[in-house]
């Protein structure tokens, strides 16, 4: 065997099928626009003695009113010490918001054709400097990170970079799975498996970033999602 024939190509220089574009699709950019709308809604709606079922039908009027009927996984909503869980097995509750609390909304629509979006935000409610930090740097990490992105640059990368950011301004991780994010496509999640340290997958397409972790016991969340097209990332 040559030495050719041995060498393993990285990840990285993988090219993208012939169904990944240059520019999201549009009906992808559609999805995440009505996320993040709904992401706002809820976090709008959110005041002392509101509980997290009342946040999530702020997020489903909002949802329905722009003509969505479905949902991929569930809204998620946390406040209090919820706020530390963001899995489809936690539905909202009863818990309401307190007068000094963070709250947590992660939103999912599937529109009329089949596109599928997915936005979390949070908001710190009353007067509650630590969280209010903490958010602030947890967004500012984030938008600092998404314009590094490459098209087909391995997930491990995209984590390993994030990780050590988190790491470095005193955030711990809080995902249960230990990621920064998934795939997405239509009719999909998770098809390409997480932002993780295990996963050298070439990102294409849409892909779901979420870092979600907590400093000084205050639980934040940001997410948003970055078309890895054929020559550049788009964030929506």
């Amino acid at each position: 065997m040559t030495a050719a024939a041995r060498r393993i190509v990285p990840a990285w220089t993988y090219r993208p099928g012939p169904d990944v574009s240059e520019t999201p699709p549009p009906g992808l950019v559609r999805a995440q626009a009505l996320a993040k709308g709904a992401a706002a809604a809820g976090l709008a709606a959110v005041k002392p003695g509101v509980t997290e079922k009342d946040i999530e039908l702020a997020v489903s009027a909002y949802l329905i009113a722009n003509g969505v009927e479905h949902v991929w996984t569930i809204t998620n909503v946390g406040l209090g010490e919820n706020t530390r869980i963001c899995f489809p097995t936690n539905p909202p509750t009863d818990l309401a918001a307190a007068g000094r609390d963070v709250l947590m909304v992660d939103v999912h629509p599937i529109t009329a054709d089949g596109s599928w979006g997915d936005c979390t935000r949070c908001r710190v409610v009353g007067d509650y400097p630590r969280a209010h930090d903490a958010l602030r740097d947890l967004e500012k990490l984030h938008y600092e990170i998404l314009p590094k992105c490459r098209p087909g640059m391995p997930a491990n990368e995209l984590f390993g970079m994030t990780h050590d950011r988190l790491v470095a301004e005193g955030f711990v991780l809080l995902d249960l799975l230990a990621n920064i994010g998934h795939s997405l496509t239509a009719g999909a999640a998770y098809l390409h498996q997480f932002i993780d340290a295990g996963n050298s997958t070439p990102m294409w397409g849409a892909w779901a970033v979420e870092p979600f972790a907590a400093r000084d016991d205050i639980a934040v969340k940001v997410e948003d999602l970055v078309w890895f097209g054929r020559e550049k990332c788009v964030v929506l």
